[in-house]
């Protein structure tokens, strides 16, 4: 009798206990590439709803991960950033303000893990940059940072296109008596959709993010400096990697007629 309850407490045991994760595990790997995956279709689609079930899937896999790595962590700072920008574009300021507060908490906890982490230095410095949009007051104490932390990014990831990617879309947000605007930032955005495109040729992951949306603001560059051709072909060539971009196609049927 006790030889059947001990069987049968075993059996209990293997059914309902968890599984074994760890910060490298294969048990989480597929979970981190769902939450990627479901960040990119939000930021396709750019629906806030998705945004922010990418954002519980990358906080399901950090409560599960015993030693969460400088990557996963990122990738939480990556989501809360897509977060912030749309609240940003939609006027919120409430949800902006605090969702840039997580992607720098989250970041700054990548960087501890991963001094090495130049893409996270990036992310950093055009997060500084959304802080002085929400506060102009705040500028001039922020820019050097802001700075610094370009800085450190391409000296520490000279290679990585969404460090360029950032600092692109940073100069081309910029108003252009402080040295943005279109013009200047196109050199940033023709560097990364280069680096992209070596890049595309190494890796599928979902966690190497941009692709699309470097070559979709080369185009809008090009349009604002008249370029309708080269918008043209830029556009498309967003669409062929990412067919379901929005911003892509709305800015291809924005173009006047050839």
């Amino acid at each position: 009798m006790k030889t059947k309850i001990v069987l049968l407490l075993i059996c209990v045991f293997v059914i309902f206990a968890p599984p074994a994760v760890s910060g490298s595990g294969q048990a989480a790997a597929p979970a981190r590439a769902e939450a990627w995956a479901t960040l990119q279709k939000g930021v396709r689609l750019w629906d806030p709803g998705i945004l922010a079930s990418a954002r519980d899937r990358f906080l399901a896999v950090l409560l599960t991960e015993k030693s969460p790595d400088a990557g996963l962590l990122h990738g939480l700072a990556v989501c809360d950033y897509r977060l912030a920008n749309f609240y940003l574009v939609s006027g919120n300021a409430a949800e902006t303000e605090r969702y840039v507060a997580e992607a720098r908490k989250y970041g700054e906890q990548a960087r501890d893990l991963d001094p090495a982490m130049g893409e996270s230095f990036a992310l950093e410095a055009y997060l500084i940059g959304m802080v002085i949009a929400l506060h102009p007051d705040q500028a001039m104490g922020l820019i050097a940072p802001s700075g610094e932390a370009y800085n450190a990014a391409f000296s520490k990831s000279p290679d990585n296109p969404r460090v360029f990617l950032l600092k692109g879309l940073s100069v081309y947000y910029t108003p252009e008596q402080f040295g943005g605007g279109p013009a200047n930032a196109q050199s940033y955005l023709e560097k990364a959709t280069d680096l992209f495109e070596k890049e595309s040729g190494r890796t599928s992951s979902a966690a190497a993010w941009g692709r699309e949306e470097a070559w979709t603001y080369l185009a809008i560059c090009h349009k604002a400096r008249g370029n309708a051709a080269k918008a043209r072909e830029y556009l498309k060539k967003a669409l062929e990697i990412a067919p379901d971009y929005a911003l892509a196609s709305r800015e291809l049927k924005a173009l006047p007629e050839k």
